[in-house]
């Protein structure tokens, strides 16, 4: 299941949920005060990675030379 994060309209709280895919702010009700007048807000992902630094290696490009 994805976090989501929403914004309280009222007490102008930000939270975050763990929801089914798909739900949405009808549903859903302030942590903070339990106000329905919530807003989704659009968030970040983040994701793992092998490497040592974080990311991925660049393909290497060879010269090309003709």
């Amino acid at each position: 299941m994805p976090i989501y994060e929403y914004f309280c309209q009222d007490c102008e709280k930000s939270f975050a949920l763990l929801q089914q895919v798909g739900a949405n702010e009808e549903n859903t009700i302030c942590s903070e005060c339990n106000s329905k007048n919530v807003k989704k807000k659009f968030s970040t992902f983040s994701s793992a990675s092998s490497s040592s630094s974080g990311f991925a290696p660049a393909a290497s490009h060879g010269s090309g030379g003709a």
